[in-house]
């Protein structure tokens, strides 16, 4: 009874409805009283960052039925390091979840954005030097993150080689410029080279793909022009919008949640469906109905 009670509260259906939004209202403010799951908060919509909560924890339970019980995460563009303080913060969430502990890492120039680099740019909308970090003040606040500081396209260069991270599971990409953004994709390059420091698919979430009409976000500009530009040079790995997500219109994020598919990775085949597929199979039926 309890677990169909479960089911029923985090359909679609459920929290598409007004009693849902009303619902979720009720438990982002009972948080303090009440310890609900980090599990339960995301699936329901109901944390700070379910965009990063949703990644992580997607990573993590891909990793736990890969055998493999240690990740990495990393988000590109720390700026103030709200984002990077939540994934440190939420990782305890995931080992307890998953049994899988994660180690986050943090890239960034330390000295806000550069100069636009072209048209692509967008540089009526972003200017050098937004987003500037104080080092000290975040080291102070996130003291159990990896801080990468410096030009992303120099401190990506090399650093699977230099940093031997445990395989990386999930990005978060917040570096706004199309210039940027390809330095931080050349990441995934050196999977080639060093597969064990890479899941066979990732789950990626990008900030800059939506936006206003004043910033005119496209396939030809920004962050969703990288992706075209790497896929196109890319034969062993694809970057890809989720299907998963798109039916459900309560999932803000839903339109910002890619995945990378390395296909030369030797994990790449291996089977993960396990006893739960028939069951999730049923779950996504209902779903979508």
């Amino acid at each position: 009874m309890k677990r169909a009670i479960g089911r029923a509260i985090l359909s679609p259906q459920f929290q598409n409805s007004l009693l849902g939004s009303a619902a979720r209202v009720l438990v982002r403010n009972t948080r303090s009283i009440y310890p609900y799951s980090g599990e339960f908060l995301t699936d329901f919509n109901a944390i700070e960052r379910p965009h990063y909560a949703y990644c992580m924890l997607g990573a993590a339970r891909l990793a736990s039925r890969l055998g493999i019980d240690r990740i990495s995460t990393i988000e590109f563009g720390v700026a103030g390091g709200n984002g990077l303080k939540f994934m440190c913060d939420f990782a305890e969430e995931v080992r307890g979840a998953t049994g899988v502990s994660v180690d986050c890492y943090g890239f960034d120039s330390g000295k806000g954005m550069p100069q636009p680099r072209g048209p692509e740019d967008l540089p009526y909308w972003f200017k050098a030097e937004q987003y500037k970090m104080d080092v000290a003040a975040l080291k102070a606040r996130v003291p159990a993150a990896k801080l990468v500081l410096g030009e992303i396209a120099e401190t990506v260069r090399g650093f699977v080689e230099r940093e031997k991270p445990a395989p990386v599971g999930a990005i978060m990409n917040d570096v706004d410029y199309y210039s940027s953004t390809n330095s931080t994709l050349a990441l995934l390059e050196q999977a080639k080279e060093h597969p064990g420091s890479f899941l066979p698919r990732l789950f990626m979430y990008f900030d800059d793909i939506i936006g206003t009409e004043v910033e005119m976000y496209g396939p030809f500009n920004g962050q969703l022009a990288a992706i075209e530009r790497f896929n196109a040079q890319q034969e062993d790995c694809k970057i890809h919008l989720n299907q998963n997500l798109l039916p459900h219109s309560h999932i803000p994020f839903r339109h910002q949640i890619y995945y990378a598919h390395l296909f030369a990775h030797p994990n790449y085949s291996t089977y993960v469906g396990g006893s739960q597929q028939l069951d999730l199979e049923q779950a996504l039926r209902l779903q979508v109905k």
